[in-house]
């Protein structure tokens, strides 16, 4: 053999491989990851009926919005490091027309437990990364849902209607009152006479009771009422809800996406950057990177959905059916 030959490479092996590349453009990942998902429906609170979407709300503390979830990705790479991110059924994703993301914020303890990106070595301090779980709150993004503003607008206009003709009525109703109010006035003139005499006929009530009787009410109107603390059921703008990013798997964030991501802050409100996330979502728009705790990542990851379930579910249902686990409400 002449080793100055040139090499001759069989091209027919990789075209089985690589016949789907034009058409998703994520596809050549399946060479360097295997991935995996986390769904919506996954959790501890929807483990006892998984197959069913429950109706209650999750309100979020600070904000007063309504929290959604959706399906994220999970590729592990041949070194056990796991990347996160919006699947392709996310309501964010599948649902654009929809839902317009206003902030990306990451989780404070998570972030401030990393080395900032443009940190040096020499000045970084060298601790355990931060640990997560499935539940795990890795970041929040706020959206505004188009849908329910449209539908608020609507509202409004016909709650305007329903204001104008309430007003008509209440005038034809102050009218018709005011004729009634002059015949009152003359009886009410004819039978004062006789209740002024009745009262001065009657004997007046004697001190001790008046002093019972007022020292009673002053007790009862000191005595502060028992507050009564309400959960909160509803969003303060229904226009407004938060997709929560969570962990997936159980181990520890060793990083967060350096393009989302800027020093000094956790919210991120840059235009350029949430297009980034979402139109390369699956690529440069990931959210972090989890290491599995344990060394057999088939135990941490053994709750996630395979590729193969995966692609029957988005076949067998439409996108926006896997959004979230209260998203029914809205859309009735």
């Amino acid at each position: 053999m002449d080793e100055h030959a040139p090499i001759v490479y069989d091209v027919t092996s990789y075209k089985e491989e690589t016949k789907s590349w034009n058409e998703d453009p994520s596809a050549y990942l399946l060479r360097y990851y295997t991935k995996q998902y986390f769904l919506a429906t996954n959790g501890k609170d929807l483990k006892q009926s998984p197959t069913t979407h429950t109706t209650q709300k999750i309100i979020d503390l600070q904000t007063g919005i309504e929290v959604l979830r959706g399906d994220q990705y999970v590729y592990q790479s041949p070194n056990k490091l796991c990347l996160i991110g919006l699947a392709p059924t996310h309501p964010l994703l599948a649902q654009p027309d929809r839902y317009k993301v206003i902030n990306i914020r990451f989780d404070n303890k998570i972030s401030s437990a990393l080395p900032q990106p443009t940190a040096t070595p020499a000045n970084s301090k060298k601790q355990a990364p931060p640990p997560c779980h499935a539940e795990t709150v890795v970041c929040k993004i706020e959206a505004r849902d188009l849908w329910a503003t449209s539908a608020a607008v609507t509202a409004e206009g016909s709650a305007a209607i329903t204001v104008k003709e309430d007003e008509e009525e209440e005038k034809n109703k102050e009218a018709d009152q005011n004729i009634e109010t002059k015949d009152q006035d003359i009886n009410m003139t004819e039978s004062s006479s006789i209740a002024v005499g009745a009262v001065s006929a009657s004997p007046a009530p004697s001190s001790a009771t008046t002093t019972t009787t007022n020292s009673a009410a002053t007790s009862r109107s000191t005595t502060p009422a028992p507050q009564q603390l309400e959960k909160r059921t509803e969003s303060v703008d229904p226009t407004r809800v938060m997709f929560v990013v969570r962990g997936s798997i159980s181990g520890h964030v060793i990083e967060l996406n350096e393009r989302l991501l800027r020093r000094g802050t956790s919210e991120i409100t840059d235009p350029n950057v949430i297009q980034t996330m979402l139109e390369k979502a699956s690529t440069h728009g990931f959210i972090a990177v989890v290491r599995p705790k344990v060394d057999k990542t088939e135990i941490a990851l053994k709750d996630l959905c395979t590729m193969d379930d995966y692609n029957l579910m988005c076949q067998s249902k439409p996108p926006s059916s896997s959004t979230t686990t209260t998203t029914s409400a809205q859309q009735e």
